[in-house]
């Protein structure tokens, strides 16, 4: 049965929850109101969809958790193989929204992956959908990423689904933080996500300060712009704790 697993051994999720479905494109077709564009984005980039696991209280010994903004009755992990990384968010975004429950996400393309998380919250004008909150997404890892040693399930808290899902999300909230800096070990999800937020908001800004600067040709202007992005540079590296310019 272990090779039926597809290589997420790592997750350590019991064999009573492994289902290795194939979900059919026809689905989302059918529930989510698609566009033409969205429909062959589908078409076009998605090889296949895989229903790997279904995390349940009859699956998994964890109970279901719901509150007047959370309804976590169980976890889905679904693979989708991709030809192409092309407007994955989108695809992520029908995804999750055709299928509402907290989901690991996981795009395959060749031999890396790439993870999508998000928890969701009942929407307040329609019980039936779900509203995503931020998206965590991985770089495109390989089969030996330090992430997929951190993600073992039975290293997190089984006190309920949300409990679970956190400690996922947090997990790999933490991880990509370690991607830009050295993290503090007691750094928490929340704390993490924060900071790589703030750190690509400046990346952002100075991207678009610098292709302001190219196109500028008053000297004072360029002086100005100059400035600015030193004061970003700095402020970048004053968040990756030091002063990396001297």
């Amino acid at each position: 049965r272990g090779g039926s697993m597809g290589g997420y051994e790592f997750l350590n999720i019991p064999d009573s929850c492994f289902i290795g479905n194939t979900i059919y494109k026809k689905l989302f077709y059918e529930n989510a109101d698609l566009s033409a564009s969205d429909k062959s984005l589908f078409t076009s980039v998605i090889n296949k969809i895989s229903w790997l696991y279904c995390l349940k209280p009859e699956t998994i010994n964890i109970a279901a958790y719901r509150d007047e903004v959370r309804d976590y009755p169980e976890i889905e992990g679904i693979e989708v193989l991709v030809h192409k990384d092309y407007k994955l968010r989108r695809i992520a975004e029908i995804i999750m929204r055709t299928i509402p429950y907290p989901m690991l996400l996981i795009f395959k393309l060749e031999d890396k992956r790439q993870l999508y998380l998000a928890h969701q919250r009942i929407s307040q004008s329609d019980s039936n959908k779900n509203t995503i909150e931020e998206f965590i997404v991985t770089d495109w890892l390989d089969g030996n990423s330090d992430l997929f040693k951190r993600l073992d399930i039975k290293q997190m808290r089984f006190t309920n689904f949300f409990a679970l899902y956190s400690d996922i999300v947090d997990t790999v909230s933490i991880y990509n933080l370690s991607t830009m800096m050295p993290a503090d070990d007691n750094i928490t999800g929340l704390e993490a996500r924060k900071l790589a937020r703030e750190i690509e908001d400046i990346e952002e800004e100075m991207i678009d300060l610098r292709h302001k600067l190219k196109k500028e040709s008053q000297f004072n202007r360029k002086m100005e712009l100059n400035i600015k992005i030193k004061g970003l540079e700095q402020r970048k590296n004053n968040l990756l704790g030091g002063d990396i310019n001297g």
